[in-house]
């Protein structure tokens, strides 16, 4: 069976991109996945990148070359 990458979507109302992704996380998430989150806030259009398997400190990164797979 083949590896496949799933993109999706959703919008969350958040103080932040690492909250974002934790409201996510705490609603699909079984404990034993890993996800990796992108979260762009719409009124600067920056995109995090946030992985919630780092330490919160290290774990939202800037994204400047995200480009969404549906426009």
């Amino acid at each position: 069976m083949a590896t496949k990458k799933v993109v999706f979507e959703i919008e969350v109302d958040a103080e932040t991109s690492l909250e974002a992704a934790k409201t996510v996380q705490d609603w699909l998430q079984d404990p034993s996945d890993n996800w990796q989150f992108y979260v762009m806030d719409e009124d600067t259009m920056q995109v995090d990148s946030v992985d919630l398997e780092e330490d919160d400190s290290v774990a939202v990164i800037e994204n400047v070359q995200y480009l969404p797979l549906i426009r």
